[in-house]
């Protein structure tokens, strides 16, 4: 094995008692995660929970504010940036990007990590390129310039990027925005898709509880940066959690059709303090 290859027998990541945030900003402290090769974690948790930022400094967006995070079993802060591409692609929740840029030169800088000496994409790379707009239904749009495209069609490009690393790695922002439900859950059985058909190891943070019941395997459900529930859908997706976690009363059945956790919300809960403000 080269040094450039992933050690599978480690786990995809671990941190240990990792502080997070920005700046003087502290958002979680002594987060300790380990996520295995080949499974798929839903992070979830009410708005400011930390699980944005969890899955940032997985992907080295940010730097831990203290600790380590181990990709694979090596620092990954200390690894040379194109290793890290190799390994694991991030869809961000933001996006920024040329706006004259088509969606074919955008696809296309999913392979740079990959790309030879001269920088010149070879075969492979136009066989990964046509694969990602394949799987993510692109054909029609590949000259398009990125600024004429809807939210969503914005979304599958940037999905088609991530997609063109081949990575065996995929850490997803909130990957069903701006999407609409039907291709909320076309790109969510592409995901498992991955996972099942390819081993590929997926962490996103979403915030539908049902679609990360449904579509994960393992829930990670986070409050003021602190992990308050791990486990199986099953065991994590409760009234209680939707209680104290989310501030809703609420039932949870199994879905009809899946059979996963399915809540089904029916009034909010709200403090003393918060009545009171609402009585006027």
């Amino acid at each position: 094995m080269t040094e450039h290859e992933p050690m599978m027998s480690d786990p995809a990541f671990t941190t240990d008692h990792v502080s997070t945030g920005y700046g003087s900003h502290v958002v979680s402290r002594r987060l300790s995660l380990t996520i295995e090769h080949g499974t798929r974690t839903a992070l979830v948790g009410p708005n400011g929970s930390g699980k944005s930022t969890t899955l940032k400094t997985l992907a080295r967006l940010i730097a831990p504010l203290r600790g380590a995070v181990y990709l694979s079993g090596q620092d990954i802060n200390r690894l040379p940036t194109r290793q890290v591409a190799r390994q694991m692609a991030i869809l961000p929740q933001v996006h920024e990007v040329p706006a004259e840029l088509t969606v074919m030169e955008l696809v296309e800088q999913g392979r740079f990590p990959h790309v030879g000496a001269l920088g010149m994409l070879r075969r492979r790379d136009d066989e990964a390129i046509q694969d990602a707009i394949g799987m993510t239904r692109l054909a029609d749009f590949v000259h398009r310039p990125i600024d004429t495209l809807s939210g969503g069609e914005r979304q599958r490009a940037w999905m088609a990027l991530a997609l063109s690393q081949q990575t065996d790695i995929l850490l997803l922002d909130e990957p069903t925005t701006f999407l609409d439900v039907g291709h909320q859950l076309d790109l969510l059985e592409l995901i498992s898709g991955l996972n099942r058909d390819r081993g590929v190891t997926i962490v996103m943070v979403l915030h539908d509880l049902n679609h990360a019941a449904r579509f994960s395997d393992r829930m990670i459900a986070m409050s003021a940066g602190d992990v308050v529930a791990d486990g199986p859908p099953a065991e994590v997706l409760t009234p209680r959690l939707l209680r104290d976690c989310f501030g809703v009363e609420a039932s949870v059945v199994p879905d009809p059709v899946t059979g996963s956790p399915m809540c089904i919300p029916h009034s909010p809960i709200f403090s003393e303090d918060e009545e009171n403000a609402a009585n006027g």
